[in-house]
């Protein structure tokens, strides 16, 4: 039997690579997809974006790897990232917040990790991460991961603004040419000086074919 719409065969082929692999996040994004695949989805899952967040998941697990404390993750868009670090099990992470300032996020992110919303492990917030203050929050996160520092206008002043010691995972690039691009950064040795973190566990580049990625891993 032949599928009816590109949908339709995304579906039917997920479905298969995950009872082929046994990976959950592969049957979750099958399923998300059966439901009505949301707009841009396929820019979430393409390649370079899950090999960078693939890149991350590694590197935590080696720095990082049990977090004294919820997950927040900014600019988290549908929710991928979270997926993949409730997912791994060399990651002790007991719960994952997932914050956008587009209010269409929120539901797709929270449909993509179901499983995790039932058992109080997911959770999605549309805010914008400027206005967030931490020290007000009822539970301290035990890590805060922003992959977009390229995005924001102030970096340091950000940095700044977050409670003294906090773990951070922080990610930015030298892609100049994308207009949304405000602080980019020409090297990691750069990156470092920008974000000026008291603490280093984790530094690295990651290159692709436009551009390469930077991430840091430490403390504020």
């Amino acid at each position: 039997m032949t599928s009816d719409t590109p949908s339709d065969a995304f579906y039917d082929i997920l479905r298969g690579v995950a009872a082929l692999t046994g990976n959950r996040v592969v049957a979750d994004l099958a399923r998300l997809i059966g439901q009505g695949m949301p707009p841009e989805l396929w820019i979430a899952f393409n390649h370079k974006q899950i090999a960078s967040k693939r890149w991350l998941v590694d590197a935590l697990a080696e720095a990082l790897p049990r977090p004294k404390g919820p997950v927040w993750v900014l600019g988290a868009w549908y929710g991928v990232l979270g997926a993949l670090l409730l997912d791994d099990p060399r990651l002790g992470v007991d719960k994952v917040v997932s914050l956008d300032r587009d209010p269409a996020c929120a539901e797709i992110a929270e449909r993509l990790n179901r499983r995790h919303v039932a058992d109080g492990r997911f959770s999605a917030v549309t805010a914008d991460m400027m206005q967030l203050e931490f020290t007000r929050e009822p539970v301290r996160p035990g890590l805060v991961i922003n992959t977009s520092c390229e995005h924001l206008a102030d970096v340091p002043g950000w940095v700044a603004s977050l409670p003294p010691d906090l773990p951070v995972l922080l990610q930015s690039n030298d892609y100049y040419r994308e207009l949304d691009h405000k602080s980019c950064v020409a090297t990691l040795e750069a990156f470092k000086e920008q974000v000026g973190l008291s603490e280093i566990h984790f530094s690295g580049a990651l290159p692709s074919k436009n551009y390469t990625r930077f991430m840091l891993i430490g403390r504020r």
